[in-house]
């Protein structure tokens, strides 16, 4: 069957025949088949006209896409190159050619090794081969040489096609140059770190989320003693056997939801085992560090046997220290105590000889002085030990301001100043140790004392404001510093730092005040102008609920004229013979002892209702005379006060626990001890 190109010329190669014929009637064909043809000659080339239509929007189509493929072949991000099997180069697109930095002409018909680095010319060589023999290697990576001298990172990815004269390799070559200088990159910081990790003077072992050891630093292996190698797979309780991973797992995870954005850890003091058996405490520390599709972690690991021996030998020295100062407060009480018994005895003479009585008042002034320092300097050390206790009651302050008043007033008249108080006449209560607030107030007043020249001013302020108790100390003294005032509060330091140190003191007493007043909730402050322009100091104090309903409880401390039997055993004469003299002077009947035997023989032939009882005895402690004492039927219900230089609460709560009624400390202020019998002389 003949196509329609076929049919026209077939049609054609007829209608000229036609043309060509002598005469009309010789002709083989009719008019009628005549008309028919020229119609289909018509017909078929209006079709042939059609076809051409198509073929030449077919050829626009195609003519198009060669185009977009050129487009994307010398312009894609990768370059793209052909090679003959003898590795020339037949056919290069833009992207390589700018990656060699070089013309087309200089690149077609030239080697492709040509290009590629000395050094890289068997891995070319390889590849090849590869290539042609079907192997499963898809690409490879070398460095080509540009034409300004640089070398760059590519990888080639290709195939081997045959061709009329043997294999064409087609080539696709990626720039990978950064990113073998990220990888070289992170290779050194990945050796940096290596380096870091394994110089660290700290254990480091990595634990994945099962408790196993999955890498460990050259610490780690010194500290525990065995090597990486051993450590590795090994779970982390082979090394500290009381850590428990999972309870320490799911504690991490806890903190690490509640720190959100923080970081989130664990630290701890353990015992680690090492391999000699040996335990040895460590202080750890461990860290999450997840990358979302494991959890892994970081335990820091310090051996803390040195800071462990150096904690002990350090709570030694603290423990000789205060054995020191608690022996330092003894022995120093012990002198003094007769010396104010004896100014006592001479207080109660009525002498008329001025010269004694100014002797009495220096003598007095000087041992109270003493054992103020005494008080502060042993309570400092047990405030910085949080040693000291609160006796809590319900205090009127106007208790607290005659206190602290009376105990400076010798010192403010000797001084000849003028101490002006300013206070509520309603009481107002508080809750807190009478004793401690009256010593913090007591030693404002006495600081102020001390830095106001002679006849200078000083005034103590009582009041209310804004539902708080403020008390005001303010002088006209000497002032502080600006460079000191923000120090004030400090430990040891004081105004005065000449040679002459004409106030005194050991710079403790602000401190101990300050204590004192903050453990009752308070705060004290301090301000002033400047040298010789005064000072101020505001002590504030929560105010009680309950001040409104509450009457005055203080007991009745009126000296009582009583006799009572009171025996005294101490071992220092002077202190036994000056009390003693004390003591009959106020009308009481006294027998001593200077040993603990003697006294509990002659406790039970005097039968004694009050023992004064010195705890350093030479033959028994005091504290074995207090048992005895509480054992015989003569003395059990007699009241045992203990007299003592050593003053801490340890030394109360065993004085307390051997039977004693009360603690009192040397050099005991007499008009205390005869409050104390008093109330026991209302009590028998």
């Amino acid at each position: 069957m003949l196509n329609k190109v076929d049919k026209f010329y077939e049609l054609r190669r007829r209608a000229k025949e036609l043309l060509t014929a002598h005469h009309p009637s010789s002709a083989p064909y009719s008019m009628e088949e005549l008309l028919n043809l020229l119609q289909e000659l018509d017909t078929h080339r209006i079709e042939l006209e059609l076809q051409n239509d198509e073929l030449l929007k077919t050829q626009q189509q195609l003519q198009e896409t060669t185009q977009e493929y050129l487009d994307f072949y010398h312009y894609s991000p990768v370059g793209y190159l052909t090679l003959n099997s003898e590795g020339i180069i037949l056919k290069a697109n833009m992207t390589l050619r700018g990656l060699f930095g070089i013309e087309q002409k200089a690149i077609i018909n030239k080697p492709f090794s040509d290009f590629v680095l000395d050094l890289d010319q068997d891995v070319l060589y390889f590849y090849r081969q590869a290539l042609l023999n079907h192997k499963s290697v898809q690409s490879c990576e070398l460095r080509l040489r540009r034409s300004d001298g640089q070398t760059v990172w590519v990888k080639l990815s290709g195939l081997s096609q045959k061709a009329q004269r043997g294999h064409h390799f087609r080539l696709a070559v990626t720039d990978i140059h950064e990113l073998k200088e990220t990888e070289a990159l992170l290779s050194e910081n990945e050796a940096d770190l290596r380096a870091i990790f394994d110089s660290v003077i700290a254990g480091i072992i990595r634990v994945n989320e099962r408790g196993f050891i999955e890498s460990a630093n050259a610490a780690a292996e010194s500290i525990f003693g065995f090597s990486t190698a051993e450590m590795i797979d090994s779970p982390i309780s082979g090394l500290m056997p009381k850590l428990d991973w999972k309870a320490y797992e799911a504690q991490l995870a806890c903190r690490k939801d509640d720190c959100k954005d923080q970081i989130a850890g664990i630290r701890q003091e353990l015992e680690g085992l090492r391999k000699d058996g040996s335990l040895f405490p460590v202080d750890i520390g461990i860290s999450e560090i997840g990358n979302g599709k494991s959890r892994d972690f970081i335990i820091t690991i310090h051996d803390i046997t040195e800071r462990k021996q150096m904690e002990i030998a350090l709570r030694q020295a603290d423990h000789q220290k205060n054995e020191f100062l608690a022996m330092l407060g003894h022995e120093l009480r012990n002198p003094l105590a007769p010396i104010r018994n004896a100014v006592q005895v001479l207080k109660t003479q009525g002498s008329v000889n001025p010269t004694l009585d100014w002797c009495g008042k220096i003598i007095d002034r000087q041992v109270n002085h003493m054992a103020l320092l005494l008080d502060d300097l042993l309570d400092v050390a047990r405030i910085m030990r949080d040693k000291i206790t609160l006796k809590i009651d319900l205090v009127d302050c106007n208790e607290i301001i005659d206190s602290a008043v009376e105990i400076n007033l010798p010192l403010i008249q000797s001084r000849q100043q003028e101490l002006v108080v300013s206070r509520p006449e309603t009481p107002i209560w508080i809750e807190g140790d009478r004793v401690r607030l009256t010593q913090a107030l007591s030693n404002l007043l006495n600081n102020a004392t001390k830095y106001t020249d002679e006849k200078g001013r000083i005034i103590l302020k009582v009041m209310q404001e804004n539902g708080g108790l403020v008390i005001k100390v303010q002088d006209n003294g000497s002032g502080i510093p600006p460079e000191i005032l923000p120090h004030i509060f400090d430990l040891f330091t004081q105004a005065d730092s000449s040679l002459a140190r004409s106030q005194g003191g050991l710079g403790i007493g602000l401190t101990l005040a300050r204590r004192l007043v903050e453990m009752h909730g308070g705060t004290i402050s301090a301000s002033s102008a400047g040298s010789q322009q005064g000072s101020e100091f505001i002590m504030r104090l929560p105010l009680s609920d309950a001040s409104a309903a509450v009457e005055s409880t203080q007991t009745d401390t009126a000296l009582l004229k009583d006799r009572l039997r009171i025996l005294l055993i101490d071992d220092n004469a002077d202190v036994a013979e000056s009390l003693a003299l004390l003591l009959q002077i106020e009308g009481h009947e006294v027998d001593t002892a200077d040993c603990g035997l003697k006294g509990i023989e002659k406790a039970q032939a005097f039968r004694p209702q009050a023992v004064l009882l010195d705890i350093g005895l030479p033959d028994i402690s005091g504290y074995e005379v207090a048992r005895r004492l509480r054992e015989l039927p003569e003395t059990r219900q007699a009241c045992l006060v203990a007299i003592s230089g050593y003053g801490q609460p340890e030394d109360h709560e065993q004085s307390k626990s051997a039977g004693f009624d009360h603690h009192l400390l040397k050099p005991v202020d007499p008009s205390n001890l005869f409050a104390l019998l008093a109330t026991l002389k209302n009590q028998t």
